[in-house]
């Protein structure tokens, strides 16, 4: 008996492994599942299977009839269609519905009024409410049957569509002549299965059998939330906030005064004003100045026009050095004075210079001068350029207004600085920055200085200087250390220096090598001949003539396998199941023969018997 149980196992598992190609390829929509076609009407119908678990919406979905050529337009054999847009036509989960003739006898949720051509050939399709294709059969010559594999009809039969033995889904793997098959009429067909849902709010989702809790539905069937009044201390119903509003913690509307900033303000913010738009800015308290003033400026006074002006005596120009002495990197100087009591920030000044005033500057930052102090600004602290030809400078205040400006000078001197001395301005070769000014001192100054002044006499160890009739020390003699042999002291340094001759003694250059004319350096005379001696090559390799570097020889060849490559092919799934399925046969042979070969030996004998007896 056990044989009998490993012969029926193995019988199953090729059955089982021969139908997953039929089940992997089962869909879970609505399909055309028979079709029955004829020159007479009492033959024809249509019928359609819901291939899944679930309902589906199949309203306004609609069979076509097309030409075998499938040329349009297609004939309308019928449509599941509803009087109202918010009533839903659904076929039950694992049904089916019917189309036919009234000769038929057969009783169908749709009457067939059309017919399905001549019957030998043609489509029917099943599209959608959209006008998409759910599903599609061509029998015959059609042109346009899925997979491109038309079902080869028998006019006495009906075309039915596979049934999966394992499942119980209809076959759909989108190949008319893989998933039909001709049969014959059942003895009866389901009806009914059919159902309608109506849908209570059309305007949400889905279909809403009952209105959802705490909506409403108006007229047209539109489902919606009752209006919320959001300000409920304003008269009348506010659904949304009004403009210029905004909710409080209290959920009361109030008027926000300043929209262009986040958050309720309920009155203007301290130190803001609202502009002509509306909008609330900083107040400003001083318009004709840069920035955002919001209090008076130390040293400003608010005039009659609301501008704000300086409540100072004005900062003066007192002293210009367009052309110094030597070097005019950091020697040039613009000096100010403060005639005022208090410190003046130079923050709200700017200077212009220049031949034609154009060019302005601004003074460092935190730049003050104190009270009845002189302060000058090098091109080192403040990066301008004083013409020597021709020029001036002109300070105002940050607004515009002129504060002073110099007399003009032309053709500046080494050394000569233009300065304001007793209300003029002239030239002087005393330049004196950061502090008073000083007329100039010429020759015949010095000496009336020298005679008719009475000055005090210098200390021991000072003498006076004929030049600016200061005290300074005598010089003081020095012993010096003798300078070491090939050496001199130099008159001008009093330091020791290296006595140069004129025939320098050089050493001589090591073998190999030459004196470069050119800078008195030894060099390589290889590098002069165009010549190396180069370390021979390695075998295998030669020199590359460009770099003079050693590189491996080429090969002219390629070395071959030791075997032949192979072309693999990589096996269908198709192939590598009915291999599976030989193995599996020829492994049932094999154990059926070895368990009867008792049975399989007596019965050679036998057969070897009764031919023996007949001879």
């Amino acid at each position: 008996m056990h044989k009998l149980y490993i012969a029926l196992f193995l019988s199953i598992f090729s059955v089982l492994i021969f139908n997953a190609r039929l089940s992997v390829a089962v869909s879970s929509n609505v399909v055309i599942s028979q079709v029955k076609v004829g020159n007479s009407a009492t033959s024809r119908l249509v019928e359609i299977y819901n291939n899944s678990d679930t309902p589906t919406d199949i309203t306004d979905w609609c069979l076509f009839y097309s030409s075998p050529s499938n040329t349009s337009p297609y004939t309308n054999l019928g449509c599941f269609e509803t009087a109202s847009p918010a009533v839903h036509v659904f076929i039950d989960a694992r049904s089916y519905a019917l189309f036919a003739s009234t000769q038929t006898g057969l009783t169908a949720d749709m009457v067939l009024t059309s017919g399905l051509g001549s019957g030998t050939s043609g489509h029917v399709y099943l599209m959608d409410g959209a006008g998409n294709e759910v599903d599609r059969i061509g029998w015959g010559l059609a042109v346009n049957a899925e997979g491109n594999q038309p079902i080869v009809l028998d006019s006495t039969k009906v075309i039915e569509r596979k049934s999966d033995i394992i499942t119980g889904f209809l076959v759909d793997t989108d190949s008319n002549k893989d998933d039909f098959m001709t049969s014959v009429l059942r003895t009866s067909y389901q009806y009914g299965a059919l159902f309608e849902k109506t849908d209570l709010c059309i305007n949400l989702g889905g279909i809403q059998e009952i209105i959802p809790d705490g909506y409403e539905v108006d007229a047209s069937g539109n489902c919606a939330l009752p209006p919320v009044d959001l300000c409920f201390n304003l008269d009348g119903m506010q659904a949304v906030v009004p403009g210029g509003y905004l909710l409080d913690t209290d959920g009361s509307c109030q008027v926000d005064m300043c929209q262009n900033i986040d958050g309720l303000q309920l009155a203007l913010p301290a130190g803001m004003e609202l502009d002509l738009s509306g909008a609330c800015v900083a107040h400003d308290t001083c318009l004709n100045l840069p920035d955002i003033q919001a209090e008076i400026p130390v040293g400003y006074i608010l005039g009659s026009d609301n501008n704000c002006m300086l409540d100072l005596m004005p900062i003066k120009i007192t002293e210009l050095l367009p052309n110094p002495a030597g070097s005019d990197d950091g020697n040039e100087f613009i000096e100010f004075f403060n005639p005022n009591d208090v410190d003046v920030d130079l923050a709200n000044y700017i200077f212009y210079v220049g031949a034609d005033g154009t060019k302005f500057f601004s003074f460092p930052i935190g730049s003050l001068i104190g009270p009845k102090q002189y302060l000058a600004f090098s091109n080192d602290d403040i990066k301008y350029t004083l013409v020597n030809t021709a020029g001036s400078v002109r300070l105002t205040s940050v607004d515009g207004s002129l504060i002073d400006e110099t007399a003009g000078y032309e053709n500046a001197k080494d050394g000569m600085a233009w300065a304001l001395i007793d209300g003029i301005w002239l030239y002087t070769n005393r330049p004196t920055p950061g502090s008073d000014n000083l007329v100039s001192l010429t020759t015949e100054d010095i000496t009336l200085t020298q005679t008719s002044a009475v000055l005090e006499p210098c200390a021991a160890n000072q003498y006076r200087n004929p030049e600016t009739n200061r005290c300074k020390l005598l010089p003081t003699a020095s012993v010096l250390t003798p300078c070491k042999d090939g050496q001199y002291r130099s008159e001008e340094t009093n330091r020791c220096r290296n006595i140069v001759s004129d025939v320098a003694v050089l050493a001589q250059c090591p073998e190999g090598q030459e004196r470069n004319p050119a800078t008195n350096r030894c060099r390589s005379t290889a590098s002069v001949l165009g010549t190396s001696t180069l370390t021979p090559c390695k075998a295998g390799q030669e020199r590359n003539p460009a770099t003079n570097r050693c590189r491996n020889i080429a090969s002219s060849t390629i070395a071959k396998a030791d075997y032949a490559p192979e072309q693999t092919k990589q096996l269908s799934s198709d192939s590598v199941l009915w291999w599976s399925l030989a193995v599996v046969g020829i492994v049932a042979v094999g154990y059926g023969i070895w368990e009867w070969r008792q049975e399989i030996r007596r019965l050679w004998q036998k057969i070897g018997t009764a031919i023996r007896s007949k001879k």
